[in-house]
């Protein structure tokens, strides 16, 4: 092999390294987010991709070290309206969290239960189990905070990324998915907290983020955390997005209760999703909501993992 790309191969795995430490001590990953400058450079066409990985090692080096830096560019305004809409995100996710007549039993099976409820203009899914192991709870939370978790719980995910680093807790992070026709992915608000001694909360919440995405629709509402619409953060995003291969969803609310409890650890999960297209059905809703309840399903395979 040459040794130029031996080197690069070298500066490469250091900056991997240096990142896994980094997600480590702050129990999550910072993940990469180019600015408009670099996208240009990376990728204007085939032949500026071949001259970026011919360059020299040194050179290599200097345009990691740049996205590194790059990444973490935001307003403190910014921050703080991040805090506040996930702060009422987590109110509304507490408030459907409790059991109300208008949730539908939909899935009881293997000591899960999963309801729906119709809200305006969205729909709600409610699951709940419990993993048998109280010392698992540090390890399903640490599991969960990980944005490619979904790596391990469901075969159609492809990666996760963080497009925005707020704190340790609190990030824009983006999921791609590969559906039976089009690639699918989402943006969204990620927060975790830490409610007690014995029970954290993650929260995730969309809105109608920039990412430069030049497919052309309606602006996103959220119809269930209505502070999120007035975030509107800017960020740079793949060429795939921007050029607009991937179909875009949102996520209008998703909210997973951890909670420690003598016997186990209880796992209550919120999830209302736009999902990227309506499937071709005689009943689109119903066909939306077994996509949610799929979803939603895949996280009761977390016991399994975890007692492996």
């Amino acid at each position: 092999m040459n040794k130029g790309y031996i080197k690069i191969a070298l500066a490469l795995l250091c900056v991997v390294g240096y990142m896994q430490n980094v997600a480590s001590a702050s129990e999550t990953a910072v993940a990469t987010n180019s600015s408009n400058e670099e996208v240009k450079q990376l990728f204007t066409n085939t032949e500026k991709v071949k001259q970026q990985l011919s360059a020299p090692p040194k050179k290599a080096k200097q345009q990691l070290n740049l996205r590194y830096k790059q990444q973490n560019c935001f307003a403190p305004e910014e921050a703080k309206q991040a805090e506040d809409v996930m702060a009422k995100a987590l109110n509304v996710a507490k408030k459907h969290a409790k059991h109300t007549n208008d949730y539908k039993v939909y899935y009881a099976e293997n000591g899960a239960i999963l309801h729906f409820k119709s809200l305006k203009n969205a729909s709600m899914g409610k699951l709940v189990f419990t993993i048998p192991n109280a010392d698992s709870y540090a390890d399903i939370v640490k599991m969960l905070w990980d944005q490619n978790a979904e790596k391990k719980l469901n075969d159609s995910f492809i990666e996760g990324k963080i497009s925005r680093m707020y704190n340790k807790n609190l990030a824009i992070i983006q999921q791609r998915y590969q559906g039976p026709i089009w690639t699918t992915y989402y943006n969204a608000l990620a927060n975790k907290v830490e409610l007690s001694e014995d029970e954290t909360a993650i929260v995730l919440v969309s809105s109608n983020m920039n990412d430069h995405n030049s497919s052309k629709g309606m602006n996103y509402v959220n119809p269930i955390v209505k502070s999120a619409n007035s975030f509107k953060p800017d960020f740079n995003s793949e060429i795939d997005i921007k050029i607009g291969l991937l179909h875009k969803a949102y996520i209008n609310l998703m909210a997973i209760f951890i909670k420690k409890e003598a016997n186990g650890v209880k796992i209550t999960q919120l999830t209302s999703i736009e999902h990227a297209y309506i499937p071709d059905s005689p009943s689109p809703c119903q066909a939306l909501r077994a996509m949610t309840a799929s979803i939603m399903l895949n996280t009761t395979k977390i016991g399994n993992i975890i007692a492996n």
